[in-house]
């Protein structure tokens, strides 16, 4: 009687929420361990005080401050606000020379010399710092200065850092400093005479190496001010400066900061 009788499909219950959702909080949590075993192994390899990987400069930058968007220093010497947030920049920037700071954290050390830390296969951390006393900057260390770094009578300081770099033995074991010139030899008359701070803008070996910034604590990087004693007023000058060291080129046209550092400066008088 039922031989034309169709069975009818057996269809299998479609999964329940609880069920999607389980297996997605497995397929996720899975991804998650699995990132954080990946990410566990990775850090196992890497050093907490040196970088891995670095961008390994064969040439350290120079910057000048006080900095400007342009390197631009322009002010009016009889017009305190064209120049007082100058006054405060290198304030701030010098904070740290202080010499009460400098003879609480960092040591005397023998100039000539590099300040050679080696590890020799038991940690040496953190690193010591060299003294760089702000006194060292003569009358551009703008300390008991009535002139503020010469900006309030028309020859001001302007201070020339060397960017740091990990591991750089700079001027390789030779003496080394900092001059200063005008672009354009015509304009040397006119940008007028410069002093050097230190004397001949000399940068010591012994502010070198470099260990990087969780190594080598309270390191302050050697500076060199340069001020203008007889700027011609009204008019721009351009003015490089640059490092002297046998294993620092300065000429590589690609890059304007390689060793050296170009600026604008201009002092204006009623």
């Amino acid at each position: 009687m039922c031989g034309l009788c169709l069975t009818p499909p057996n269809f299998s219950p479609p999964p329940t929420t609880a069920l999607i959702l389980f297996f997605y909080l497995v397929f996720y949590g899975f991804l998650t361990a699995l990132f954080t075993l990946t990410m566990w192994v990775m850090l196992q390899t890497v050093d907490p005080y040196i970088p891995k990987y670095q961008d390994r400069l064969s040439v350290p930058g120079m910057m000048i401050r006080p900095k400007t968007e342009a390197l631009d220093v322009t002010f009016n010497v009889s017009n305190t606000e064209t120049w007082d947030h100058y006054v405060k920049m290198l304030n701030e920037f010098l904070e740290p020379y202080n010499d009460s700071i400098q003879v609480a954290t960092n040591d005397a050390c023998r100039p000539g010399r590099y300040n050679e830390q080696p590890d020799n296969g038991v940690l040496n951390y953190p690193k010591r710092a060299c003294q760089f006393n702000r006194t060292m900057l003569g009358n551009c260390s703008g300390l008991g200065d009535p002139t503020y770094y010469g900006y309030a009578d028309g020859r001001p300081c302007i201070l020339i850092k060397m960017n740091r770099v990990i591991n750089f033995f700079a001027g390789a074991n030779q003496t080394m400093n900092v001059t200063c010139a005008t672009k354009k030899e015509e304009d040397a008359q006119k940008l007028g005479e410069m002093i050097m701070f230190p004397p001949q803008g000399h940068i010591d070996l012994m502010y070198f190496p470099y260990y990087g910034k969780k190594v080598h604590v309270n390191y302050t990087q050697p500076i060199v001010a340069v001020k203008f004693l007889s700027l011609e007023p009204n008019m721009d000058h351009n003015v490089e400066c640059k490092i002297n060291a046998v294993n620092i080129a300065t000429t590589d046209e690609r890059d304007k900061f390689a060793g050296r550092v170009a600026f604008k400066i201009r002092v204006n008088r009623d």
